[in-house]
């Protein structure tokens, strides 16, 4: 059936051509005859024959054939509407490329989708074709042009024509778009969250763990702010910088909370374990320190020993911004000395800091022993925030995917070439084919009467 529909249009019109041949060239033999005189023969004639019931039979077969032939042939238009795409470009600034239309993992994610059985990746990409709708040339500049948008053709092969035609090219337009918002929209990898490694590690360990996963949510929502700060889900009325807050209080309340009654009750799930690692920590801590330390005294030290050499300052006449002029000092090795003082200086002061902090625990841990395992109370308390950020992140998650199918719709646009579409250009092309049909089955059977009629009176 395949190739019947494939080729009824080549075939019928074959036939009507053959026919208008042979009654030209019939008439041509008896070209003694003028045109008015033939003319004049056919109007005579013309109430005998019988030729309308198969011009009709033609008719309903090609509006059949015709309409079911559309099936196998059918286009689609994709439209790139960001700005970047007149630059050849995609949203991130890469490099477009047209060929990822037609992409093996596009292609195989529209099998997927439609459930297509018996058609492969390369079956499809044999009876789809892409190009720009329109393309510009490389010869001159002024001919140059970036195209952002691309046509689908659809050819059927006979793997494919058992498939509706515009529901190929749909499920590939549809896989594409999807394909193309998972590259370049944002990610929301870092919204799926897994507590299990804090459920192994001490409690004040699972207090940090908690804190950066709080705080990762938080940046990255408010990064997301930064896109588009006045965006608001259409669910629930929240924004990404409302998210941003409900992810910085976790880590400002109940974290903070958890920690407080940790320190205030000393526990942990094994104290004397705990207490020893933040012991050889704070060795670790002291040696850094005093490694500050002295490089910044050694800093200070030469400061002190070269400032009369090195510190004469040096006047530049410079002209700025508005084009005035003023004498620019210029940079000298004293103030990288300086800086370099002052870095050491805030490292000393932040690590004494850890230090004391890794001091207090480790006195609260040992004032309070206890033999160790688990707390009803905290592990309510972990459990809690635990839930709140499992909220918070999948709220945050449905929030991004509804900016992202937005700025998908926004990014291109899929027109499919319907059937309702062709309706019109299906009707003129099946009467102009019945027409053809029509005057050469007229030409033929009014030149064999004539043939008829001159063999039979010779």
């Amino acid at each position: 059936m395949f190739y019947i529909l494939k080729y009824y249009k080549l075939a019928l019109t074959g036939i009507s051509v053959l026919l208008l041949a042979s009654g030209f060239l019939t008439l041509f033999i008896q070209r003694r005859q003028g045109l008015k005189s033939l003319l004049v023969k056919y109007w005579g004639l013309r109430g005998k024959q019988r030729l309308w019931p198969l011009i009709l039979a033609v008719l309903i077969l090609n509006c059949f054939m015709l309409s079911a032939r559309t099936r196998l042939y059918t286009s689609a238009g994709i439209t790139l509407n960001y700005n970047l795409a007149s630059q050849g470009l995609n949203p991130n600034g890469t490099r477009f490329n047209q060929t990822d239309i037609l992409s093996s993992h596009v292609l195989e994610r529209a099998i997927e989708k439609g459930a297509l059985e018996g058609i492969t990746a390369a079956d499809l990409k044999n009876a789809i074709q892409v190009w720009p709708a329109v393309q510009g040339d490389s010869w001159s500049k002024n001919a140059y042009f970036i195209s952002t948008q691309f046509v689908l053709q659809y050819n059927a092969n006979k793997k494919t024509a058992s498939e509706d035609g515009e529901k190929l090219l749909s499920l590939v337009t549809q896989a594409y778009k999807e394909w193309f918002i998972k590259e370049y929209s944002a990610n929301t990898d870092i919204l799926a969250l897994d507590f299990s490694q804090a459920e192994s590690q001490d409690y004040l360990d699972s207090c940090s763990y908690l804190n950066k996963i709080a705080e990762s949510i938080g940046e990255y929502m408010k990064n997301m702010s930064g896109e588009e700060p006045a965006f608001r889900s259409s669910v629930n009325g929240e924004t990404f910088q409302s998210m941003s807050s409900q992810a910085y209080a976790v880590s400002n309340t109940l974290v903070e909370k958890l920690e407080a009654y940790i320190l205030e009750e000393g526990i942990s799930r094994d104290a004397a374990q705990y207490t020893s690692r933040l012991n050889v920590s704070n060795i670790f801590l002291d040696f850094d320190a005093r490694k500050a330390a002295a490089s910044n005294e050694n800093t200070l030290e030469a400061i002190a020993m070269y400032e009369n050499d090195i510190a004469r300052i040096v006047l530049v006449p410079t002209y700025d911004t508005n084009n005035q002029f003023y004498m620019s000092q210029t940079r000298i090795g004293v103030d990288d000395f300086a800086a370099s003082a002052s870095h050491y200086a805030d490292e000393k002061v932040s690590i004494y800091g850890k230090i004391a902090d890794n001091s207090h625990v480790i006195g609260k841990l040992s004032g309070r022993y206890r033999s160790g395992g688990t707390d009803e109370k905290a592990e309510a308390l972990i459990a809690q925030i635990e839930q709140e950020l499992l909220r918070i992140a999948h709220q945050a998650e449905d929030l991004v995917e509804e900016y992202n199918a937005r700025q998908a719709n926004r990014y291109m646009t899929a027109v499919i070439s319907s059937a309702e579409a062709q309706a019109g250009s299906l009707a003129v092309e099946v009467a102009m084919l019945t027409l053809l049909f029509a005057a050469s089955l007229h030409l033929g059977w009014f030149a064999f009467e004539e043939n008829r009629k001159r063999k039979g009176t010779v």
